[in-house]
């Protein structure tokens, strides 16, 4: 397992590398640069500043610089925040986005297994019907779509929740977030585990459980399902490390301080150290979750073997 995991983490290196050079001569070939917004300072004082930054230096200076600080995660103080660094940012942000996207996967994986094992035991029936329309229904709904329905609804006729904000995590304050986030996965969610379950019951030992006299909810909750999962965990281990470094649309209309707002805020301002910095935190994410996914796949199928 040790010896898998440490070849995974070798192999991925290389995968980082390329995102993020690729993000940092994206990002610079941009119009502008971080100082045009100060366009009432003197051509002395935007020579300053950039040198104090560094953007008088030839690019592949820049580069090899930012390379060497993101080893060390250090990517220096924002340009647009000038009084914080890029580091503070991503740690006052990241629980926020982490919050939101965890407790969004926790709705999502309970609603959407259920959904799914419910329409699989019930094939063909009216519930199947009624599910898989439902579910399908919201899934053509996108968040940035249901979140101001959301709020015209349940914040503005009817006050049952706040608005928008997230006093420290407060449960109101949750609600509209995770539930606009949550349901748009738990369609996909619903049809990989119906699939899955569809194909898992068919198979000869769960008919030998039966004939053996094996109740129905151990069937169904100790063999098939620890099975028909195995579709569902290599899919969430992209899902949930974008939902993790946060949402750009939810955060910017519920006005949640998450990573999310921060990414739109630092490309459209130029703030290459803040952009760069988020991006890395996510590439970091998706390789990690996703070694977490193969060796949750290896832990639940033992036919499957980490080398």
């Amino acid at each position: 397992m040790l010896k898998y995991i440490f070849k995974r983490i070798l192999s991925s290196l290389p995968l980082i590398f390329v995102v993020l050079s690729l993000s940092f001569f994206l990002v610079r070939a941009a119009p502008g640069s971080p100082l045009d917004k100060d366009a009432e300072l003197p051509p002395e004082v935007k020579e300053s500043l950039a040198k104090q930054y560094g953007l008088d230096q030839p690019l592949h200076i820049q580069y090899f610089r930012f390379l060497g600080n993101a080893v060390r995660g250090d990517f220096g103080r924002s340009y647009i925040y000038k009084d914080r660094e890029v580091s503070e940012i991503i740690r006052d942000a990241f629980p926020v986005s982490a919050t939101l996207g965890a407790l969004s996967m926790t709705l999502a994986l309970i609603v959407g297994i259920l959904f799914g094992v419910i329409s699989a035991l019930r094939q063909n029936s009216w519930v199947d019907h009624f599910i898989m329309t439902t579910v399908l229904f919201g899934k053509s709904i996108p968040p940035m779509v249901l979140a101001p329905v959301f709020i015209a609804a349940f914040a503005i006729a009817l006050p049952w929740v706040p608005v928008a904000g997230w006093e420290q995590g407060g449960f109101k304050d949750m609600i509209g977030p995770v539930l606009c986030l949550g349901l748009y996965d738990v369609a996909a969610i619903s049809r990989l585990t119906r699939g899955s379950m569809l194909e898992v019951i068919r198979q000869k030992y769960i008919v030998t459980l039966r004939a053996k006299g094996t109740s129905e909810f151990r069937i169904t909750f100790m063999h098939a399902l620890r099975e028909a999962i195995m579709p569902l965990v290599t899919y969430l281990g992209p899902t949930l490390s974008s939902l993790l470094v946060g949402t750009v649309v939810i955060e910017q209309v519920f006005n949640i301080p998450g990573l999310g707002r921060y990414l739109v805020s630092s490309a459209l301002n130029r703030d290459y150290t803040l952009f760069l910095g988020i991006v890395t935190l996510a590439s970091a994410l998706l390789v990690t979750f996703n070694m977490f996914s193969d060796i949750l796949l290896g832990l639940l199928d033992p036919r499957i073997r980490l080398k």
